[in-house]
């Protein structure tokens, strides 16, 4: 008797276990999706406080673009972040007209590597790429819009990340709109990002964003 009850508890508790990690699995993505949902809106809410103006210089994406420190490393010039993390194209689709309606001298876009990371279909990230850049044709013409490529991430990645910068730079031209290739200057020789400029193979370090803002001197200066 008391090796069956062990055996049934044995049972049990392997049940339980087998039980949590399938909730987990299932609750987990939904969890994140809410979490970062929560952080969209209370940075769009802020966004919303503190509006764009005419003459401001706008750095558009996502964590990576949120992660600098735009007015230092541009003193003198209005630079505004509207970067979020986590964010996609169609996140930044969704809350561009915060940007469109203030109608800015220039914006520097970089967005689409979570939509890499995500599996999204290279042809999805265009279409929604299209979109941004219609909102800014139609709503501010006067906006100068500076395409940047997406960056080197794990070299895993290569294939996709190249295939969507050859669209991207496509894509501008076809706006007249110019196209800022960050991509060579960040790519090591196994095809992953540097590990001087980032210590996840997404994120940069401050070497990067100083490699960053070298490459952008000459669009965020000039006319």
């Amino acid at each position: 008797m008391k090796k069956m009850t062990f055996a049934v508890s044995i049972a049990l508790n392997l049940v339980v276990l087998v039980s949590l990690f399938l909730v987990r699995r299932n609750l987990e993505p939904l969890a994140r999706r809410f979490y970062f949902d929560l952080r969209s809106v209370r940075q769009t809410t802020f966004f919303s406080l503190s509006p764009i103006k005419p003459g401001d210089i706008v750095f558009l994406g996502d964590s990576i673009t949120a992660g600098g420190c735009w007015s230092e490393l541009f003193p003198g010039v209005s630079a505004r972040n509207r970067g979020i993390g986590a964010d996609r194209t169609d996140h930044v689709l969704a809350r561009v007209d915060q940007v469109v309606s203030g109608r800015p001298a220039k914006v520097f876009l970089k967005v689409g590597t979570n939509d890499i990371g995500s599996g999204f279909a290279i042809d999805k990230i265009v279409g929604n790429y299209r979109r941004i850049l219609e909102s800014f044709r139609k709503g501010s013409p006067e906006t100068k819009v500076f395409v940047q490529s997406v960056l080197p991430r794990e070299a895993g990645q290569r294939a996709r990340v190249e295939a969507l910068n050859r669209e991207l730079s496509v894509l501008a031209r076809e706006f007249e709109y110019p196209f800022i290739d960050l991509y060579p200057a960040f790519l090591d020789t196994d095809g992953s990002i540097m590990d001087v400029y980032s210590n996840d193979q997404l994120h940069l370090l401050g070497a990067g964003y100083l490699k960053w803002k070298e490459l952008l001197v000459p669009y965020v200066i000039g006319d």
